[in-house]
């Protein structure tokens, strides 16, 4: 039985090629970019390595399960980098996120001006909801993270779902980290691909891949 072919930055940049993710010299120019040649063929592992090795190839971004300091500031970077992988062919902006808190006063009308140390408070509380504008249309989600230390990683992944670009085939899906990373564990790679690609990605790299939210 013949050993399997370990997968490199070199076979990564092979296979993205031959799917039509990538060009050729976009493959190339990864693969130029290594201080250290050696290390492009070097074999991944473990497995969620080889699908965050994706990003380094413009064709996924990552939705980090570590601290980001502040998430209320992170997601619209995030998928602000999410709608760049389209081309153009989605845009963002006009973010603005409200927490849950901030929406109760607004309700109620009133506020207390001398509550300095419940303000500190609110600024480490994530809850509340996420608005963007995706090609001038608001969008909205709820962020259910109780610290905003850390991302809603399912809100995230809803939302960059939300920027696969209308008339064409591919769309943004999140690779499945399998069960011996617990969700939150590891980041979450999401990757923009075609339903064959995506095929193409599990039949040579063993890449699979989640249900849409």
């Amino acid at each position: 039985m013949p050993t399997p072919q370990p997968i490199t930055y070199v076979r990564i940049a092979e296979v993205l090629a031959e799917l039509g993710m990538v060009t050729q010299e976009k493959a190339q120019s990864v693969l130029d970019s290594f201080h250290e040649p050696a290390l492009a063929h070097e074999a991944l592992d473990p497995p969620h390595h080889i699908a965050g090795a994706l990003e380094d190839f413009g064709v996924a971004v990552s939705i980090h399960a570590d601290d980001v300091d502040f998430a209320d500031e992170h997601y619209p970077w995030l998928l602000t980098e999410a709608a760049a992988l389209t081309g153009g062919k989605v845009t963002v902006g006009n973010f603005r996120f409200v927490r849950d808190d901030e929406e109760e006063e607004a309700e109620d009308g009133e506020g207390d001006e001398d509550d300095s140390e419940e303000d500190e408070e609110d600024e480490e509380d994530g809850r509340g909801v996420l608005y963007f504008d995706r090609n001038g249309e608001e969008l909205s989600f709820l962020i259910e993270q109780e610290s905003n230390d850390y991302l809603d990683m399912g809100a995230a992944q809803a939302a960059i779902e939300a920027l696969s670009p209308d008339d064409d085939p591919r769309s943004f899906r999140c690779v499945d980290n399998g069960p011996e990373n617990p969700p939150g564990s590891v980041d979450d790679i999401m990757v923009l691909a075609t339903a064959e690609q995506r095929e193409g990605l599990y039949r040579h790299l063993g890449i699979t891949f989640c249900e849409p939210w």
